[in-house]
Parts: C-alpha cells; sequence; structure tokens
C-alpha cells in the first residue's frame, strides 16, 4: 500500500470513526454525507489498487455501499428501506463478482465458510417468516450476503482481513433485519453500523493489502467480465 493510498484509507477511517461517535446527536446536517464518504474513498482506492475487471466491480460495489448508506441515513432508516436493501443487495452482487475474480483457480474454502454456512441457515429460518411482505427479497437478500461471504473465503490464501471483513458484514447486515423484522434491540444503530464499518473497512484493507499478482487472480486465466 503506497503513503498515499495509506493516508487515503487514514482518512476514511477518521470519517467512519467521526460518525459512529455523533450517532447520539442525530440527527445533524449532512449526517448521511459522512456515513457514505468511507464507502466512496474505498471505491476508489480499489479501483486504483485492484487491477482490471476484478478492480471495477468491487469499486462499484462500495459505490452501491455508499447509496445504500445515503437512503439508511437521509431516510432516517425507515423510509427508503427499501431503496437501501436494494443498494446493499448490488453491494453484495459486485462483491460477488469482484471476489470470484480474485480467487479464480482457487477451491471453495468449505471449511472455512461452515459457521457463516450454519448462521445464515438458522437465520433465514428466524427471519424470513417475519419479513412480512418482504419474504422474497429478504431471503433473496440473505442468500446473496452469504454468496459474498463463501466468495471472500476463496480470495486469501489464509483468513485474514478480507475473510473477517465479510463475517463481520454478514453479521451487521443481518442484525439489520432481525432489528427490524424479529425483535428490536436498544442501541442496534449504533451496533449494526460499527459491525458495518469495520467489516467494510477490514475488507478494504484486506484488498489493499493484496499484492498485485494475487489482485490478477490464478495464472494463465482470461478476464472475461471486464
Amino acid at each position: 500500500m503506497s503513503v498515499v493510498h495509506a493516508r487515503l484509507y487514514g482518512l476514511a477511517l477518521v470519517l467512519g470513526i467521526a460518525y459512529i461517535l455523533l450517532i447520539e446527536l442525530q440527527p445533524y446536517p449532512l449526517s448521511w454525507l459522512l456515513k457514505l464518504a468511507p464507502m466512496l474513498i474505498y471505491a476508489v482506492l480499489v479501483w486504483r489498487v485492484i487491477p482490471g475487471a476484478a478492480g471495477r466491480w468491487l469499486a462499484a460495489g462500495y459505490v452501491a455501499a455508499a447509496a445504500g448508506d445515503f437512503f439508511l441515513d437521509y431516510g432516517n432508516r425507515d423510509g427508503l428501506f427499501r431503496q437501501a436493501l436494494i443498494s446493499f443487495l448490488l453491494n453484495q452482487l459486485a462483491f460477488v463478482v469482484g471476489f470470484n475474480l480474485l480467487g479464480r483457480g482457487r477451491s471453495w474454502r468449505w471449511l472455512w465458510s461452515l459457521p457463516v454456512l450454519a448462521y445464515s441457515v438458522l437465520l433465514a429460518l428466524w427471519m424470513v417468516p417475519a419479513a412480512l411482505g418482504l419474504q422474497v427479497p429478504v431471503a433473496i437478500y440473505l442468500g446473496c450476503l452469504l454468496l459474498m461471504a463463501v466468495s471472500a473465503a476463496r480470495v486469501e490464501h489464509s483468513p485474514g482481513p478480507l475473510w473477517a471483513g465479510a463475517m463481520l458484514f454478514v453479521l451487521a447486515d443481518s442484525l439489520i433485519g432481525l432489528n427490524k423484522f424479529v425483535y428490536p434491540f436498544e442501541h442496534a444503530v449504533l451496533v449494526i453500523v460499527s459491525l458495518y464499518f469495520s467489516g467494510q473497512s477490514l475488507i478494504a484493507y484486506g484488498l489493499l493489502r493484496l499484492d498485485r499478482t494475487a489482485a490478477r487472480g490464478a495464472p494463465g486465466t482470461v478476464d472475461t467480465l471486464a
């Protein structure tokens, strides 16, 4: 990671932590801008650092995450929930494509994925029936979330920050659904945003620390999704 990239990553961390610390003061002007800014910085960083189609897909994923952040914050976490759900679904799908491009030629790490697989099954059995009127989109979203986590496990040679970030991302997004449909809990926004931002930041850090050879995927593969 170059000095410039490290400074931009540090700026994104500072902005994200500032948003978390100011949650209790909401609503305040432009809180939505403070929330989405780190995701846009991560989008620029992965686009610059990860070569080819993988970098473009991952950057698109972070742009979609920024849109979801805007809808959750500006929409007061309720009025624009469906728009946020669609944005984060696009985030998941773009990450799935990007992670699988980076993991081409590597086996599926099912052992690493067992915890998230078990968690996702239990989550679906608990949450989907409670999502009245939204069972189908919630089920689709949970499936894409699981696929994102399983795809993330292929990128690193051993479990690292990217894998850990994907697991936190799954936990954060699942808590959004649990809080909305199943069991609202105290300080939900603070807990969810903290987990979400930590997960996205770890994913970005894991991507930025990949060497350029690894970021191109396995030798001899063709960039078919450019």
